[in-house]
């Protein structure tokens, strides 16, 4: 992947994921600001306290001594006596007051601070002077200090403005939306590292080395298969149009008549594409024929509402493309349809042998028989993966469409579905991606299109021109 597709994908990944990013980061920021608000605040007060040695005519001596005498007060200060002695004079637990006060040396100094933690700012200060009077009376009653060895430099005090260190509201609301927002950037990129199933023209040209004739967009929830004729002027029908005008340039060295579309797995909509695809074509102007070969599954008779007979297997009544391989002819079995110029060539009854049938030597007279009478033909076959048809098929025609459904197919799938067509020649056009989603990069003009030119039940003011 070069570094310009590369930069392109991970804001495309973060696009995508907009949603997620924006949802964590606005459960981390409310999270830590509601608990920050439920917490009660923590003040704090400091005192310092300097250690000297006066009487000495050495002075690294003085300093000497004056260290040691900081270390060793310094742990006085948080000794039983003088926590028990401050609790008394304040009212509170001295298990409470062990957890409240820390003392520390600062550093390179002789200075020693006495810092105090409170839910209320005059107890904190209270507490840190508190204890520092203690210790120096019982000091100075015990004989083991001097006036001058301890003295006090900075007493806590009570600031205006004080505000507490704990919870830092602000701080840590920011904090938790950053984190909130890491988290959700992490989670879409590992999906979309584990997902291998395609979602762009560009995950399909980096991983197959096919061009993306069309992109077709997701159909709506209750909206009729066959756009071309349900809904002509809606942005996927403007889609098809494209696809049309792509696979119809798609070979500049020999014209293509018969065109194979299969896909590499189930329920990726290759029968939706094949019926729409030759209303669009026959909306150009074109004679055209949709063979369904899926004598499996069909579903051409279906999508084009086709009234077919009964099949009467005692008086052998053949019909539709099972009944032509067997009779060697297409005579009264090509349908008409309401769009002008195209046919259908339904499947007819189910054969036990698909495969053979639309291998043999039959399928391709009657393929080379409908070139020579109309401008396309365009086959609807089983997939390529589960059974052999669509291969034995390939061989037959002079390209193959390749349907892959975004965010369903997967990427080993179609590379090997690609492998099988190579492998028996098979001339493969280009892909077409089905069911994207309408609201995203690609598919944005299309949409833009749409509400500009009108909803479509109106006439359009202009082609689409590309």
């Amino acid at each position: 992947m070069q570094d310009g597709q590369e930069l392109r994908w991970y804001f495309s990944v973060i696009r995508r994921w907009l949603w997620l990013i924006v949802v964590c980061t606005l459960l981390g920021a409310t999270n830590a600001f509601l608990v920050c608000s439920w917490m009660p605040p923590v003040y704090r007060a400091s005192t310092s306290l300097l250690v000297r040695v006066a009487d000495s005519t050495d002075d690294y001596t003085a300093v000497l001594a004056s260290e040691h005498l900081a270390a060793t007060y310094k742990e006085l200060l948080t000794k039983r006596p003088v926590i028990e002695v401050a609790a008394r004079t304040l009212g509170l637990d001295p298990r409470e007051i062990e957890k409240r006060v820390r003392v520390r040396l600062v550093r390179d100094t002789l200075l020693i601070e006495l810092t105090a933690e409170a839910n209320d700012p005059h107890l904190a200060m209270e507490l840190a002077n508190g204890i520092v009077a203690t210790f120096m009376q019982i000091s100075r009653e015990s004989g083991s200090i001097r006036g001058r060895d301890l003295i006090v430099v900075e007493p806590a005090t009570l600031k205006p403005d004080e505000n507490p260190v704990w919870p830092r509201t602000l701080r840590n609301t920011a904090l938790a939306a950053v984190v909130g927002a890491m988290l959700a950037v992490g989670v879409a990129f590992l999906v979309e590292y584990l997902d291998d199933t395609f979602k762009t023209p560009d995950d399909v040209s980096q991983a197959l080395g096919l061009d993306t004739l069309g992109a077709i967009g997701r159909l709506a929830k209750g909206e009729k298969e066959l756009v071309m004729a349900a809904q002509p002027f809606s942005p996927v029908a403007e889609a098809f149009r494209v696809l049309c005008t792509n696979v119809r340039f798609s070979s500049v060295d020999r014209p293509l008549r018969t065109f194979l579309v299969t896909s590499p797995g189930l329920t990726e909509g290759k029968s939706i594409i094949v019926a729409n695809l030759t209303v669009a074509m026959a909306q150009a102007g074109l004679r055209v024929v949709a063979v369904d070969a899926d004598l499996r599954r069909p579903r051409l008779h279906q999508l084009f509402g086709l009234d077919l007979p009964e099949v009467d297997t005692g008086e052998r009544s053949w019909w539709g493309l099972s009944g032509s391989l067997l009779e060697g002819c297409t005579d009264g079995r090509l349908h008409t349809t309401q769009v002008e110029g195209l046919r259908i060539l339904p499947s007819g009854e189910l054969p036990p042998n698909p495969a053979e049938m639309v291998g043999s030597q039959h399928m391709q007279k009657l393929l080379h028989e409908l070139a020579q009478q109309v401008d396309v033909v365009l086959i609807d076959s089983p997939p390529a993966l589960p059974v052999a048809d669509a291969v034995a098929l390939a061989q037959a025609v002079d390209g193959v469409l390749l349907v892959l459904k975004a965010g369903h197919t997967r990427r080993e799938a179609a590379r090997h579905a690609v492998e099988s067509l190579h492998q028996v020649g098979a001339n493969l056009v280009g892909v077409v991606l089905n069911a994207m989603p309408t609201r995203r990069g690609s598919y944005y003009y299309y949409y833009s299109y749409h509400e500009y030119y009108g909803n479509g039940k109106g006439r359009r003011k202009r082609r689409w021109r590309q």
